[in-house]
């Protein structure tokens, strides 16, 4: 009697496995395990859903592992103050500034605010679910009912105007004693203007829709888009403006149109949101579970995906900034903090460019190393370099901190932090030099030190099984 071995296929069992069954009785235990490896897989709870792809870890995170994102042992020092991002809050000593400077001629600078002309860090951007956001306010002289001339009122008014010029310079045109030819050319090339900003105007009435936020002080719009290539998608757009106080806050929520009720279902979910929304004064810290962003706060189950990139600068620092990057784990886009640390240690000088201008020169390299961000453990890469001629030497610097999160949780998000001074030939509106690298040092050694997951009542149920679940400070 021989022996026969079968193996059971990955979609079968979560591990490889071996089965023995003697010759006599192969087709018996071949239907047992096949049932029970069914039985298994119906029993497992869906693995976690990130931008429409399972999120399964390799391993699944001990309650200790988890706590140590609340930053257990953290305790804020006096003349510190609060503020919060995503689903996570740190302290920070004197005044800061959020980016909501808009000063562009065009409609997709926006997302990606500034703090001034030229004073920004690449790729800033705030992510809720399929909702992108942006907060807009004053600055610089610059209004920010700026932003409403790129709606499309805004932009069928201006084409009315030019369509108006356009036929009272015909009009003075006839009245002038010009002769006919002349006449008849300026004439059909200002109607020609005419007519086709007029099939503007008709184009975007059909593109987009007036859309009711439901909300005061708000105006919206809808439209669709589609993508692709030999096979298009159509997608359903919604956008929002609300505004609250001294800030404009933009949603724009975009979801696929895959039945013809998800337009209104997209219009009902988008209108939620945007009820829930609230604003929020620098340094207050709700108490439920949801995201902050600047000068707002979301309110969610904790479940919410997000991808979060933010600057933050000191007043009297304005040319460094500390940009901090937090959001859930991607399954296909790992954030390798490791080879980022490494890679910011190993930073060199650039070329000179002109015999007259002093090579920077490196004075001191950071790691890479690990270090404590909160209660996790993060790596941390950087370089300071000296600038400047003899006798106007000043330091520029960038330092990287990053802790990757965990896959297939929502309290364990990577966290990125990075601080840099701003180019002063680029950015030439900054007038000081950036502070020397140890005065900056300390401000972001405060800003990682107190780096955790904002306690919420209720706390996330991933939570409520540690002997000490992070809440809410009610003083």
């Amino acid at each position: 009697m021989g022996v026969l071995i079968v193996r059971a296929p990955r979609a079968w069992l979560r591990k490889e496995h071996f089965f023995l069954f003697w010759s006599n009785s192969v087709a018996v235990s071949l239907v047992i395990a096949l049932t029970s490896a069914c039985d298994a897989k119906s029993n497992q709870t869906p693995p976690m859903q990130v931008d429409g792809e399972d999120a399964v870890p390799s391993r699944i995170p001990d309650a200790k592992r988890v706590l140590e994102v609340t930053a257990p042992n953290y305790r804020p020092v006096a003349g510190l103050e609060s503020e919060c991002l995503g689903r996570l809050v740190f302290e920070v000593k004197n005044k800061i500034e959020w980016p909501v400077y808009y000063n562009v001629p065009h409609g997709s600078g926006f997302w990606g605010r500034s703090f001034s002309n030229n004073v920004r860090s690449s790729g800033d951007t705030l992510r809720f679910g399929n909702t992108y956001i942006a907060v807009i306010g004053s600055v610089s002289g610059s209004s920010k009912e700026k932003i409403f001339d790129i709606t499309p009122p805004a932009r069928e008014a201006n084409l009315r105007e030019l369509i108006e010029r356009s036929r009272r310079y015909i009009d003075e045109q006839r009245r002038e004693n010009k002769d006919a030819e002349s006449l008849r050319r300026e004439v059909k090339q200002r109607e020609e203007f005419i007519q086709m900003w007029q099939k503007s105007i008709e184009e975007m009435r059909e593109k987009f829709e007036p859309f009711d936020p439901g909300v005061p002080a708000s105006y919206g719009y809808w439209t669709s888009t589609l993508e692709g290539g030999i096979y298009m998608t159509k997608y359903s757009n919604y956008r929002a403006y609300l505004t609250r106080g001294d800030y404009i806050y933009i949603f724009e929520s975009t979801v696929k149109m895959d039945t013809p009720a998800a337009k209104e279902a997209h219009r009902r979910d988008f209108s939620a949101m945007l009820k829930s929304f609230r604003p929020r004064a620098l340094h207050e810290i709700p108490t439920e579970p949801g995201v902050c962003i600047p000068y707002g706060f979301i309110p969610d189950d904790g479940r919410t995906v997000v991808e979060f990139k933010q600057s933050l600068r000191f007043p009297d620092a304005p040319g460094v900034l500390y940009t901090i990057e937090t959001g859930t784990v991607h399954p296909r886009r790992s954030k390798a903090p490791l080879l980022h640390a490494l890679a910011h240690a190993s930073i060199n000088p650039p070329p000179q460019m002109r015999e007259d201008e002093a090579r920077p020169v490196v004075i001191k390299r950071i790691g890479p190393q690990s270090v404590k961000m909160g209660g996790l453990s993060a790596s941390q890469g950087g370089v300071v370099l000296q600038a400047g001629l003899e006798g106007q030497k000043y330091d520029i610097y960038n330092v990287f901190t990053g802790y990757g999160g965990w896959l297939g949780t929502y309290v364990l998000p990577y966290i990125l932090v990075e601080m840099h001074t701003v180019n002063r030939a680029v950015a030439t509106e900054i007038t000081q030099h950036p502070p020397p690298f140890e005065q900056s040092k300390q401000r972001l050694d405060t800003l990682l030190g107190g780096m955790r997951w904002r306690p919420t009542s209720p706390p996330m149920a991933e939570f409520s099984s540690a002997s000490d679940p992070p809440r809410p400070n009610r003083d």
